[in-house]
Formats: structure tokens, sequence, C-alpha cells
């Protein structure tokens, strides 16, 4: 079987979307007398280790030696956050050692997110594997973002929840702004339906439109208010939390489906204690329904979607565009097997996603979002589970300040 590091780096380095030219190795790289050193050091440090993560890939020569020097039982993923580089390397056979089922991967992405989900969706613990930081030469945006994904690595712990919560924990507001417009706003309604005991639904006018009779479906007390969205998201969705009765918030948007589970999972870590919020991995669908965005940020798009608002906590919004909450109190989680669905460009056609994004370009001030029709992408299913499996309860306990 393909291992999955090796299907999800194939598909990303497939796609350049305008990477720059790999920059070569600079003056200081170790030579041959160092990286021999290296090896060494690991292979007295791995015994007993299931497998070795080493932080990037530098100029490929530690990896491969790595790859020759470990035992056959002894899993290899090398972790690169420059694919421009990595696609060089590969295209110049320089990562022989990788094989489609092979125990010596490399995971290759700009995200460090999405390599740390990965790590903790199929390989070793990150807690049994020795993780060790490749020296080569990387530029310094490079080791910052390195320094960011060996702290997850190290301090991000399974968490435990408490068992049989209620349905909808007492307490929790499914908070939701809304445009008239927005298509298949009953689907989303009766998606959402036993996820909260109480909504509110903040609409993008002057006016409580007709369209608000669909949130019957959630079968639950519903409070409605309108409001002109303006330039500013940040503001509106401040506006949205001000009319919340403090507690548990659940935000999702009207383009958004809750995965299996979301409702049960979102009750447990409200009941959870230490935890103050949730994020979630959101997975675009596209081309179509059975497959989905992947690479370079589009996943896991990690979504901050839980939280509490109850003291200590002062939750608000900031920056008008790709807002960004603040002032929580607790831990927080990762619902690691337990996605939002975002159905934006399955509901949308091009013409009302371009109208969105020059929403975002106005609040923004500036030109900043394009919309593309050539994405990387994968099927469903190596993100969920496979039709008939209970869905993926994992969940992890983020450092704090995340």
């Amino acid at each position: 079987m393909t291992h999955p590091f090796f299907t999800y780096t194939r598909e990303i380095l497939s796609w350049r979307l305008g990477d720059p030219a790999p920059v070569g190795p600079a003056s200081g790289v170790p030579g041959p007398d160092r990286t021999d050193a290296r090896v060494r050091r690991i292979l007295r440090a791995a015994p007993g280790r299931p497998a070795v993560f080493l932080l990037g890939l530098g100029t490929g020569r530690l990896a491969s030696a790595l790859a020759a020097a470990l035992p056959p039982a002894t899993a290899l993923t090398v972790l690169s956050l420059v694919p421009a580089t990595a696609r060089h390397l590969w295209d110049a056979g320089s990562l022989a050692w990788i094989t489609p089922e092979g125990p010596r991967q490399l995971l290759a992405d700009s995200s460090p997110q999405a390599l740390f989900c990965l790590l903790a969706m199929a390989g070793p613990s990150p807690g049994e594997a020795l993780v060790t930081v490749n020296p080569e030469d990387t530029s310094p945006d490079e080791r910052e973002a390195l320094v960011r994904l060996r702290r997850l690595l190290d301090e991000t712990s399974p968490l435990v929840l408490p068992a049989g919560a209620a349905p909808a924990g007492p307490g929790l507001t499914l908070a939701v702004l809304a445009r008239p417009d927005e298509p298949d706003l009953p689907g989303f309604f009766e998606a959402c339906r036993g996820l909260a005991s109480q909504a509110v639904v903040l609409w993008d006018g002057p006016d409580v439109p007709a369209a608000a009779d669909g949130a019957a479906s959630l079968g639950i007390p519903v409070r409605h208010l309108a409001r002109p969205l303006g330039r500013d998201f940040a503001a509106q969705r401040n506006a949205l939390l001000r009319a919340c009765p403090p507690g548990w918030v659940l935000t999702l948007d009207p383009d958004e489906r809750p995965g299996p589970g979301f409702g049960d999972l979102a009750a447990r870590l409200a009941a959870t204690p230490g935890v103050g919020a949730a994020y979630f991995p959101r997975i675009t669908l596209y081309p179509d329904a059975g497959h989905a965005k992947a690479g370079h940020g589009l996943w896991p798009d990690l979504q901050l979607r839980l939280f509490s608002t109850a003291p200590p906590a002062r939750a608000r919004y900031v920056r008008p565009v790709h807002e960004r909450l603040e002032g929580l109190a607790g831990r927080a989680a990762l619902a690691l097997g337990t996605p939002i669905f975002h159905h934006n460009r399955l509901l949308a056609d091009d013409d009302a996603v371009q109208a969105k994004l020059a929403r975002y370009d106005a609040a923004g001030g500036a030109p900043v979002h394009r919309l593309s029709r050539d994405y990387p992408s994968l099927p469903l299913s190596f993100f969920t589970p496979p039709a008939g499996k209970a869905p993926d309860g994992r969940v992890l306990l983020l450092p704090a300040l995340w």
C-alpha cells in the first residue's frame, strides 16, 4: 500500500503555484565529515525509537545519509517547508531513497500545520519518535517555522475527553453570520440541527429577511438580528458575539457543514476542564464532492470555532478581514479527526466566489485575493474515514499560547 506521506507529497510537488526558484546551498553548509558525525549522533540516540523525524531537507545530504544508515525497522520522515527545493532535489534524482511503500518518506508542504497534522494522523506518536533539526542551510523564515513545528511536536499531547456529555451541552450557542442570498441556507440549518441549545443569527442588511424562517429547522430558540456588514468582518463578528449569552459559542458559516460526530465532540470539549477553545480542520471540497483541496495552506486550514466567552475570557475579533479571535482563557484543543466541510466551491459559481473575494478586498483596502481554477487536491477519503467506519475522535491539547 502506498504510504500516505508519499501520496500527499507527490501531489504537492506536482503543482508549482508560483514557487520561487530553489536557492543553492550556502558556503556554510556542513561538509561530509560533519554530516557523518551528525548521522552517528542520531544513530546513537535512535535505538528503541520507532521513527526519526528530520526537520528540514536542506541540501538533501543528511537525509540521504540517514536513509542509508538507519535500521530498516526505524522509519525516517523528512519534513520540508520549501516545496520548490524538494521538487528540485526530487527531479534531480537526489531523493532516490524514497519509495512509494517504504519506511523512508518525505513530507513537503509550505504549511507547518499540514506537516504537523499529517504526522499526527499517519505517523508514529511524536512523543515516541526522535525529533531532530537538520543543521544544513535554511532561510531565516524556514528556520523560524521549523522551530514552531518542533514546539508543536514536543508540547502537544493527547486529550482524554469526558464520556457521556449531553448532546448540545447546556449553554452552547450556535452563532452565524449570514446573507439573505446565501445558497442552500435550508441545507445549512438542517445540517446544524442538534449542535447547540440556542442560536443567534446576524444578517447582513438593514432588516431581518424572510430567509430567517429557514432557521426554524434547527429546532431550538433562535434570535435574529440585522446589521449591514460594511467593510469590517471583525466588527460584524463582535456584534454577533455581544448578542450571545456568556458561555460556549460555536461559529459556523452558511457554506460549511459539520462532519460526522461534530455535535457530540463539541459538547464533550465544552465539558472538559481546562479547555477554553477548540480548532477544527476545514476541508474544502473541490473540484467535486469526492475531492478536497490540499497544500500551501489549503489544508488543514485550522479554524477556531468553539470557545468559551465566560469570565475570565474577554473574547473579541480583530482585523477587518481574515479576522482573528483574541482574549480567550484556558488551553486550546485540536479536534484532528472531526472536520468542518467547506462547500463554497460546490454551492457557488465562479461569479459568486469572485464577488465574495471582492468583499474581502474591500474590507482589506487592497486587491489581494485571486480566484484560481486549479489547485492540488486529493480524494476526500485521504482525510476522512471510509464510509461505514466511525469518525476519528482523536483530540490533541495544543501548547499554551497557541
